[in-house]
């Protein structure tokens, strides 16, 4: 999946999966990862342009530096984790020890979101990059219109499918409805999704080849509702996501892995989402490789939390040190 494709407006970066077999990938590829994948635009805008695809065994070696094009960075993330109606969960996929909550609690008031004040604070205007927090997990009833059903896009990606446009409408229609707490400036919802439900980003699917394996977007602002921001993160058994999308020993570290890369990037371009060319909204970016997380695709490293607990996470590049860190 290359990024020559034209996305729903409000949809950002697509982790996405290389061409593999799905249900019956082999243990050669049960290794692979994510692709570096597109950014949707604006109906109509043009694409930032192609993004090559990399096996997870293959580490990239960029010299070139993330730039600044005058966009939001978040000061200090608020992680609200949402999961989209009812079904089977993985049992990671929750609070408590062992699972996603816990992860976001514990990570992001550790040092992988510490450095990054270093490397991406901003002077014109200024804006500060400080450690976040994580506000808890909700579970919403989608309405008849958003829940996911059988679509004609996405046949090999789960029996149910959902796009990402339902997703953007039922994200704001609950939190009208204040089921999720009102957004402010640092308000990042990370939604998951019960097994076997794939998602739809225009042309683009979860889980199949060719695909992606995880995405961020931007909820524009209106009348209705501030500017929002948000990650979408299919189920991991879902179709081809458990051989696709990390190679770490368990399910769950993949999936941290991977809520790590939607997070960071959302901190450091919070508003690719409504960009529709390189520059303004855009935070910080690479026009050729994208965006922080995209220069460092794959290459996972382990994290001690402040909950002393080691998690899997995705690096990141840093500006300074032109490298891909922790």
């Amino acid at each position: 999946m290359l990024g020559r494709s034209r996305l729903a407006a409000g949809a950002a970066l697509i982790l996405a999966l290389p061409g593999i077999g799905l249900a019956s990938a082999s243990a050669a590829t049960a290794t692979a990862a994510p692709a570096l994948a597109h950014h949707g635009l604006a109906a109509g805008a043009l694409p930032f342009g192609a993004k090559p695809q990399h096996s997870f065994s293959t580490q990239r070696t960029v010299s070139k530096n993330l730039t600044y094009y005058g966009g939001k960075v978040l000061a200090n993330i608020k992680i609200v984790q949402v999961r989209y109606g009812s079904g089977t969960y993985q049992n990671y996929v929750g609070t408590g020890s062992g699972t996603t909550g816990a992860f976001y609690s514990a990570i992001a008031g550790s040092s992988y979101v510490g450095w990054l004040n270093s490397n991406y604070a901003t002077t014109s205007p200024a804006q500060t990059i400080g450690l976040g927090t994580f506000a808890g997990q909700y579970t919403i009833t989608p309405s008849a219109a958003n829940a996911p059903s059988t679509q004609k896009v996405c046949t090999s990606s789960g029996s149910l499918r959902v796009t990402d446009a339902q997703i953007q409408a039922e994200l704001k229609l609950q939190v009208a409805n204040k089921v999720l707490p009102a957004p402010d400036a640092n308000t990042y919802y990370a939604v998951y999704f019960p097994a076997g439900v794939g998602i739809q980003q225009g042309t683009s699917c979860s889980g199949v080849s060719g695909g992606f394996c995880a995405y961020h977007g931007t909820v524009a602002a209106s009348s209705a509702n501030p500017e929002f921001y948000y990650g979408v993160l299919p189920d991991f058994t879902t179709a081809g996501m458990a051989t696709g999308c990390g190679s770490a020993a368990t399910p769950f570290g993949n999936v941290t892995s991977v809520s790590s890369h939607e997070m960071t990037e959302t901190i450091t371009d919070a508003q690719v989402g409504i960009a529709t060319k390189v520059g303004a909204p855009l935070a910080w970016y690479n026009s050729t490789y994208g965006e922080i997380g995209d220069l460092c695709n794959a290459q996972q490293a382990s994290v001690v939390g402040t909950d002393g607990v080691t998690y899997v996470v995705q690096k990141e590049w840093s500006n300074s040190a032109g490298a891909c860190r922790t």
